[in-house]
């Protein structure tokens, strides 16, 4: 057995001794609050006052899914691409990660809207989404599956990640790589200020204008390589810090803004979204840290692994209840918007969660499995 085989092994073996079930939990809370953002938004149901906060804030579930994304990547391959057959393999196993659901959901999504009536997608925007390359064309940015953007993204990220590994290395490189990301998405928002259509849509979209969640949460990861070596147990006290902060940003986000937009001009929007970003990286900090029993629990987990399938069905389920009149049907019933809106989220769940389940079990988890089956292949 030649000396790559068994490099490759030992990696993989280092990769399954590490648990974080803080990181699934993570991803439940991420898919779950973007589902109550789009419940909102797509039906445009009317909530209480009280909730206002999911439309303003729960979008940021996006940026948490990027920040849990670099940061489990670098405890998985952090030191552990040096190599042509570990670059195939990292490239074979997150191909296989998202192709298989995503592939799928394009072709039923394009059916549903040719039933709907709707008009046939350009061949090129579904050849841009096949290649995992819409990411970078304007026209195309926001993909063919509902709220597949983040995904171009996420890809995007993925082709560079493995010059990350090798160029950040330590604690202090990947403070400045944060550094420097928010920088540059600043500037490139005030680039597209003006613009409007698709190219004020791909200066929202790109991975450039959020390539700074993923440094966050890179610096993250060097963070509890330190602390879990010397003192885990402060994991507790940095979750707590950061729900605290969570639960300031939302109820001050306006005296916030005003502050940083007077100290930092136009750049103060992305000026919050970094205060967002390293407030989230220190949840994932903490919850890595010290898993408290209360927020890392069995449905958190079990809804962690199906986070991709509940992220990519979800638009559909909503919008399809909708047009069935359901959420009307709803608020008909209960009158008060409180109860209307419980109700909502709980018929909307019934529906959302088998079916996430569902292809969780028969798409995404074959799917991986044929990638790990494919890169020791060849590797062999």
């Amino acid at each position: 057995m030649n000396v790559e085989v068994l490099r490759g092994q030992a990696a993989e073996t280092t990769r399954a001794r590490i648990d974080l079930p803080g990181l699934l939990a993570m991803r439940c809370y991420a898919a779950l609050a973007i589902m109550l953002f789009h419940l909102i938004a797509l039906p445009k149901l009317q909530i209480p006052t009280y909730l206002s906060f999911i439309p303003t804030h729960f979008g940021f579930g996006v940026p948490l899914f990027y920040i849990v994304s670099a940061f489990g990547l670098f405890v998985g391959y952090a030191g552990r691409i040096g190599s042509r057959a570990e670059l195939r393999e990292f490239y074979l196993r997150r191909f296989f990660r998202i192709a298989p659901l995503f592939y799928f959901m394009i072709v039923f999504f394009y059916l549903l809207f040719w039933m709907l009536g709707g008009r046939p997608f350009p061949l090129s925007q579904v050849i841009s989404s096949t290649l995992f390359v819409f990411n970078f064309i304007p026209q195309h940015v926001s993909g063919i599956v509902m709220a597949s953007w983040s995904i171009g993204v996420e890809m995007a990220f993925y082709a560079i990640l493995p010059l990350l590994v090798f160029a950040i290395t330590g604690l202090a490189r990947s403070l400045v790589l944060f550094a420097v990301a928010v920088f540059l998405a600043a500037n490139w928002a005030l680039a597209f200020q003006a613009t409007e259509g698709a190219l004020s849509l791909f200066g929202q979209l790109s991975l450039m204008a959020h390539l700074f969640y993923f440094a966050a949460g890179i610096a993250g990861y060097f963070i509890w390589l330190r602390l879990c070596r010397t003192s885990p147990e402060i994991g507790r006290i940095i979750f707590a810090a950061s729900l605290l902060t969570i639960i300031c940003l939302i109820c001050f986000a306006n005296q916030i803004a005003i502050f940083l937009g007077t100290i930092l001009g136009p750049s103060g929007s992305a000026g919050i979204k970094a205060v967002w970003a390293a407030t989230l990286t220190g949840a994932v900090v903490g919850v890595s840290l010290h898993p408290q029993r209360w927020f890392v629990n069995a449905a958190a987990k079990l809804l962690g692994n199906a986070s991709f399938s509940i992220y990519l069905w979800h638009p559909i389920v909503i919008v399809m209840l909708d047009r069935l009149g359901l959420y009307r049907a709803i608020y008909a019933s209960f009158g008060g918007a409180s109860l209307s809106f419980i109700a909502s989220v709980i018929a909307t769940l019934a529906v959302l969660i088998p079916l996430s389940l569902l292809s969780y079990r028969y798409i995404e988890r074959p799917g991986m499995a044929l990638g790990t089956r494919f890169s020791r292949h060849r590797s062999a």
